[in-house]
């Protein structure tokens, strides 16, 4: 318990000092700046402001959905390739290009190419899908490789099925990779899903907002937006911890 209490306080002091830094920063650099930088009170004026808006929570909930969709459609797709990436060395060697070329190219460069032919609604979905799917099948992978073959053969001398295998050995072995895949995906997710809402402004998201924003130089509201993904992420990312706990597969 104490240590707990301890590991709050830390990151509330970490927080803290953070936003000392972002206010004193911001007041050395606004007496040279035309357009000022919003100091951390008036971010969180923009916030409460927005906060008050149904349109603000309606993109947030569009967002939410765009990114949720292409996170989810990466874990299981990139968990299956993996699996059989692990358990096939032909499927290796045949997606290694396909893995090595996503992760080479820069999300920007996606998002241009694929607005090219993929609709404004389903972009968003469709780049956190690229992003995060890599990372899954890599961890998967990795994992279904880490199983000790001697435990394999011992199960197969004991008359287990190879169903069996996957089921006790494989998939417990393999599901706290998968688990550290979608913690690290999450904000990758996030990020790339907002960045493509931002280029394809799809009506009613929050890369619209943070868009939108811009064009009228609202900086606090720039601000503002950012500090809800942040929020958002945090939030999901502390969700999927707390619901899918490590020490269930240990």
């Amino acid at each position: 318990m104490k240590n707990k209490v301890k590991k709050i306080i830390s990151s509330i002091a970490a927080v803290v000092f953070w936003i000392a830094v972002w206010h004193i920063l911001g007041i050395i650099a606004n007496k040279n700046l035309l357009l000022k930088i919003p100091l951390p009170y008036d971010a969180v004026k923009a916030f409460v402001e927005a906060a008050g808006e149904a349109e603000f929570w309606q993109a947030v909930g569009t967002s939410l959905w765009h990114i949720a969709a292409g996170f989810v459609a990466a874990l299981i797709i990139g968990g299956a390739l993996g699996m059989l990436s692990g358990n096939v060395s032909f499927s290796k060697t045949l997606l290694s290009p396909l893995i090595h070329l996503i992760r080479s190219v820069p999300v920007a460069a996606f998002i241009i190419l694929a607005w090219l032919w993929v609709p404004n609604a389903i972009l968003p979905s469709f780049i956190s899908f690229l992003m995060v799917f890599p990372i899954v099948f890599t961890h998967v992978e990795a994992g279904l490789l880490s199983v000790d073959n001697r435990l394999i053969e011992m199960a197969r001398v004991m008359g287990m099925s190879r169903f069996g295998i996957i089921k006790n050995i494989k998939v417990p072995t393999v599901l706290p990779h998968l688990r550290i895949a979608a913690v690290t995906g999450l904000g990758f997710a996030w990020k790339s899903g907002v960045a493509a809402e931002v280029i394809c402004n799809p009506t009613g998201s929050i890369g619209a907002l943070l868009s939108d924003a811009k064009i009228v130089i609202d900086y606090p509201r720039v601000f503002a937006v950012t500090l809800t993904i942040v929020i958002l992420s945090l939030i999901l990312e502390n969700i999927i911890k707390l619901l899918w706990r490590e020490k269930k597969y240990d």
